[in-house]
């Protein structure tokens, strides 16, 4: 994800893009012809007390108005011949308001604005530390300026022109001190906010509901380890309806992006190994030495607000081992009314000292990303819905309508065959074989409506589905079918359950048009973490003979395409087992619970 910055370091600091720079310094330069005039104004509207510096102080304020004239006029015209560095412009502010101060009358006081100027400067461009910097810096020249006056000089303006005053000392440097903490803290705080809404933003903008929900998760998981600069992400998710615990995983590469999520089923008894105690809202664990079990804990309830006594939290060992290899670990809770509760994990993120700060961002981008998320998952299950209840009424449309039409003319011609049996046997013939045409084509249509009919299908649904489906395969075929299994339910995502019904429609459908077979065999078995699905035949088989792997299929371009690129998209593994003139076997096999999903 190119563009997205992390803001989030310890200092929460970041420098402004190229773009915003100069932007910045145009508003400064702005500002600083303001505060010039206002300078110049000042002189000449106050009496000048007699002295010898006083024109000094005159001819510098006039040659400071004059720059920063100059400054606005370069910044709006011509902003690419702008070459001079912020910190050398900022040095110049800096030195203008001490000279100033130091020629000019201890009466005129109008020109301390200008080491106010100098504050807010560094407050817009950078933040608290360089504010603070720079009032140390104000008041090390008063400093430099009552020693300079006291031991060297003896006469001159507010010290030139009077006595070494160290009260007088003391309060303009606490003045200046002040003005840089206020006005640096309130512009660190405004520049935190400001980079929280834009990385937020930036993730946003970067969802797209048309790529879908993978697509969405992969921009999620990008920018969180970005921001975080974590070695890996997990996000827990339960969904409440349907009890199921899925889980995504995203690693980061040595470029710095997130490599391909992963996401997986997980049985739903291993929901508390995730989602132990405590309830925080979120929390950062950091091992103890040497690898230890022991962690020091930061943890922030609901409210943001930082929770007391975490240390006493102990981690179950199995949610460790899951978690394995880690230093440090960083957890984010997630609610989104009564359809999802689940936990994200950053695995090894770098956080300084200033580890409450750090969780109550992450605390506050989730809150902001989870509902988009959320979004582009209910949109995406909102067309599916649709898509289907189309797909329902063309069906729906084909029963009533074309099968019924033909399944009617196929009935006048068997009739019409049956009376000319007699009279006209070669008409006849041909009429029965129009029948068996018709009747090809009402299968046909019979299974293209099946297709389209909507298939909302989950682990408790698969079995009964596939059985369903040998069994309407016998009655509309008259092939003899047989459908065995052990199992109850297998545990895939609804997605899968469709796909692995869909396959096995397929090649039934295969089976009827190309093999001749006369009886099948269909089994669906769960070995070695494997869903299997296999289908026998005692047709004429595939033209090749021996078994041939998925990859032996691809390379040699063999094999019923369609169900090769099912099984490819469920990262399961399709073999083939073909003895021409005798049948062939087909077995896909779909890993329970570690196969990616890739829509």
């Amino acid at each position: 994800m190119t563009g997205l910055r992390r803001v989030v370091p310890s200092s929460f600091q970041a420098l402004l893009p190229p773009d915003q720079q100069k932007r910045a310094e145009r508003a400064i330069a702005v500002a600083r012809a303001f505060t010039a005039t206002a300078a110049l104004a000042g002189i000449a509207l106050t009496p000048a007390a007699p002295g010898r510096y006083v024109q000094i102080s005159y001819a510098l304020v006039g040659g400071y108005t004059a720059f920063a004239f100059f400054a606005v006029a370069l910044l709006g015209f011509r902003p690419q011949r702008w070459t001079f560095p912020a910190v050398a412009v900022h040095a110049v502010d800096l030195s203008v308001a001490a000279a100033v101060t130091l020629f000019s009358s201890d009466t005129n006081n109008s020109f301390w604005v200008l080491f106010l100027f100098t504050l807010l400067a560094a407050a817009y461009r950078w933040g608290f530390a360089e504010t603070l910097a720079t009032a140390c810096a104000a008041v090390s020249c008063l400093v430099i300026e009552a020693v300079l006056a006291h031991s060297v000089l003896h006469e001159g303006g507010p010290f030139l022109q009077g006595q070494f005053a160290t009260d007088r000392l003391i309060t303009r440097s606490a003045y200046l001190l002040l003005a840089g903490v206020v006005t640096g803290y309130l512009a660190e705080s405004e520049r935190q906010f400001r980079q929280e809404i834009t990385a937020i933003a930036e993730v946003i903008s970067r969802a797209d509901v048309r790529a879908g929900l993978k697509h969405t998760m992969a921009v999620v998981f990008d920018a969180l380890l970005r921001l975080f600069d974590a070695n890996r992400a997990l996000l827990i998710v339960h969904e409440t309806s349907t009890d199921q615990l899925f889980m995504w995983e995203a690693r980061r590469c040595v470029e710095g992006s997130a490599q391909e999520v992963r996401s997986k089923l997980l049985e739903s008894d291993r929901l508390p190994t995730y989602m132990f105690a405590p309830t925080a809202a979120a929390w950062h664990a950091r091992r103890g030495g040497r690898g230890g079990d022991r962690f020091d804990v930061v943890a922030l309830d609901r409210e943001g607000s930082r929770l007391s006594n975490p240390e006493r939290w102990a981690f179950p060992p199995e949610f460790v081992a899951a978690i394995q290899p880690f230093d440090q670990l960083m957890a984010v809770g997630i609610e989104l009314g009564n359809e999802w509760t689940g936990r994200l994990f950053l695995v090894d993120p770098l956080i300084g000292a200033a580890r409450t700060r750090v969780l109550g961002f992450g605390l506050r981008i989730v809150r902001q990303i989870a509902p988009a998320v959320q979004n582009i998952y209910l949109m995406r299950r909102l067309r599916s819905a649709a898509a289907a209840m189309e797909r329902g009424r063309i069906a729906r449309d084909l029963h009533d309508g074309v099968i019924q039409a033909v399944t009617g003319v196929e009935i006048q011609v068997a009739a019409l065959s049956l009376r000319l049996a007699k009279e006209s046997p070669s008409v006849a013939n041909e009429l029965r074989r129009l029948k068996m045409i018709l009747r090809e084509e009402v299968v046909g249509l019979r299974e293209l409506m099946h297709q389209m009919k909507p298939l909302e299908l989950g682990p408790h649904q698969l079995v009964d589905a596939l059985e369903d489906s040998v069994q309407r395969f016998q009655r509309e075929t008259g092939i003899s079918a047989r459908f065995v299994t052990q199992l109850d339910r297998v545990a895939l995502t609804p997605r899968a359950c469709r796909e692995m019904a869909q396959i096995l429609h397929e090649a039934l459908v295969n089976v009827r048009r190309h093999s001749g077979a006369r009886n099948v065999f269909v089994r669906l078995t769960a070995v070695n973490g494997d869903c299997r699905l296999s289908i026998d035949d005692d047709g004429c088989g595939f033209p090749f003979a021996g078994r041939f792997s998925q990859a032996d299929l691809d390379a040699t371009r063999k094999g019923p395409l369609v169900i090769k690129e099912r099984v490819r998209l469920l990262g399961g593994e399709l073999t083939i087992e073909s003895d021409p003139g005798r049948g062939a076997r087909l077995e896909i096999a779909v890993p329970i619970s570690a196969y990616g999903i890739h829509r």
